[in-house]
């Protein structure tokens, strides 16, 4: 199974420090998947870290998108062997990163980072109760949204001789109102 791989293109977070937060999660996540990072963690030894969660319905506008350095982590807890990024998701209570998401902000996602079928949808939204951005019609009016804006690919160096590339869309963050 691939895991969902990123990269950011253009995002605010690149240059301001308070859009940029180190978390840890109870659940097992992937690069590309939103998150609510409502409280600070209250575990003894993690007071700088915040708490993901996956969204809810009173703030899904408030996502931020988890976004870690893929380091594939072998069975035998080695690091780095494996180069193909696919490979990667962050175990649950490891330490991660997660950023904002800004209005106008452009990612490169692996099309494993949603869920459903793109089809003829050209919007993935935040959806309660679930981390994996959703594929839909139309950008939704009470959640976070990202706008299918191009087909690109991300290419790997296997060593093998294939493609070594992969399906990938430009995404990109969508304007919200904010109540």
């Amino acid at each position: 199974m691939a895991y969902s791989v990123i990269q950011p293109v253009a995002i605010a977070a690149t240059n301001v420090d308070s859009y940029n937060r180190s978390c840890i999660s109870a659940s097992i996540l992937e690069n590309g998947w939103f998150v609510d990072l409502l409280t600070k963690s209250s575990t003894s030894g993690e007071a700088e870290l915040w708490t993901a969660t996956a969204p809810a319905t009173a703030n899904l506008k408030g996502c931020w998108m988890v976004y870690d350095p893929e380091v594939v982590m072998t069975a035998d807890k080695y690091r780095g062997i494996d180069p193909d990024p696919r490979n990667y998701r962050i175990p649950a209570a490891q330490t991660f990163s997660a950023f904002k998401l800004v209005e106008g902000d452009l990612i490169l996602m692996s099309a494993d980072a949603f869920d459903g079928v793109i089809g003829v949808n050209t919007h993935a939204n935040a959806t309660d109760g679930t981390f994996i951005p959703t594929w839909g019609a139309a950008q939704s009016d009470d959640a976070i949204s990202l706008k299918k804006i191009a087909t690109e690919y991300f290419s790997i160096g296997t060593g093998a001789m294939d493609t070594q590339r992969f399906t990938a869309y430009l995404m990109e963050v969508m304007p919200m109102e904010y109540a």
